[in-house]
């Protein structure tokens, strides 16, 4: 990979060699429910020189879908090939890439439904767990918390998990999701490592193509600080605390999760380290990105960070997306097709 309101809450510090051992869990987790053809992976790439079917596919997503070393083919004569044999990228998955133009926004505002998701019982979040702010992306602090709508800016998630936004089109800061601390931020009796309270962990959430219309955003997978305990075994990479983290989930023309994707990092320290997915595990060797679409860097340098995305096999341009960065925090966005 190229590294190329409160409401007089205290503030829960979490370190970031917890937050990235969070990140590694979660991604874990999250791809068991996620890609469900991650399991046939195995048995899908070691039956590619055995597949003789005369319409292997009719579009790039048909190979796609078809797992294994399949994920990074396209489609061409109804036979799945690697994308260097192939000719120009001109239709299917990555059609649009050379041509993406912004649309313009029809309304002023746009309503965004977040899902909450609490990581170890798979129930939504609700407004007992948590509380959230809509910040300017220069408010690393979110000290000036934004309105959203008529629902002030002090926001809660309903008690189905979902937490309802009212945006300006075109809204490029971030989401702040806090945990709420229990009798006014006294541990409680069911604290967890170190007597750090079984609350959620804080989340910083980015929008990502700039948001034009209604829609319900990408599912936020929230873990709770005792599950630190089940991860303190994952052997991760060594973390400077004074530096951050960007996670992304790569997608392609219709917004899906996109494999064989390369992403890179604008600046970097002598310890930035990536990461892909492979068969639904984070891999630091591997050279895209696999079904899930997911990657990430960690020790990543604080301020406005810009990645971007091109196709492994033939590294054309597929898009960049800005995220800002602080110590012992994970930055969260999607890098989806975007003009040059």
């Amino acid at each position: 990979m190229s590294a190329g309101p409160r409401n007089s809450i205290p503030q829960l510090t979490l370190t970031l060699v917890s937050a990235t051992r969070i990140l590694t869990y979660i991604l874990r987790r999250v791809a068991a429910f996620l890609v469900i053809a991650a399991a046939a992976s195995a048995a899908l790439a070691c039956s590619l020189l055995l597949d003789t079917t005369a319409d292997q596919c009719k579009t790039p997503a048909d190979c796609v879908s078809r797992g294994g070393a399949f994920a990074t083919m396209t489609c061409e004569n109804r036979v799945c090939v690697a994308a260097a044999e192939a000719g120009p990228t001109d239709a299917g998955l990555w059609g649009c890439l050379g041509d993406v133009v912004e649309p313009t926004p029809t309304a002023a505002t746009v309503n965004v439904v977040v899902p909450l998701l609490d990581l170890s019982t798979q129930k939504p979040v609700t407004a007992a767990d948590v509380f959230a702010r809509l910040c300017a992306k220069i408010d690393v602090n979110c000290t000036s918390p934004l309105q959203s709508g008529d629902a002030g800016t002090i926001l809660s998630p309903d008690g189905a998990g979902l937490l309802h936004l009212t945006l300006q089109a075109g809204f490029d800061g971030f989401v702040l999701i806090d945990p709420i601390l229990p009798d006014g931020g006294a541990p409680p009796d069911d604290a967890g490592e170190a007597g750090t309270p079984n609350v959620f962990v804080p989340s910083l959430v980015f929008f990502n193509p700039p948001l034009d219309t209604d829609l319900v955003y990408s599912t936020i997978v929230l873990v709770r600080t005792t599950e630190l305990g089940e991860i303190a075994g994952i052997e991760g990479t060594a973390i400077d605390p004074s530096l951050g983290a960007v996670f992304m989930q790569t997608v392609d023309c219709f917004s899906a999760a996109a494999a064989g994707v390369s992403v890179m990092l604008d600046s970097t320290s002598s310890t930035t380290q990536g990461f892909y997915f492979e068969k639904g595990l984070p891999a630091l060797n591997a050279p895209a990105t696999d079904v899930t679409g997911y990657a990430g860097f960690v020790n990543a340098p604080l301020g406005t960070r810009l990645v971007t995305g091109t196709l492994h096999t033939t590294q054309q341009y597929i898009g960049k997306a800005s995220v800002f960065t602080r110590p012992s925090t994970i930055s969260y966005t999607v890098l989806a097709p975007s003009p040059p």
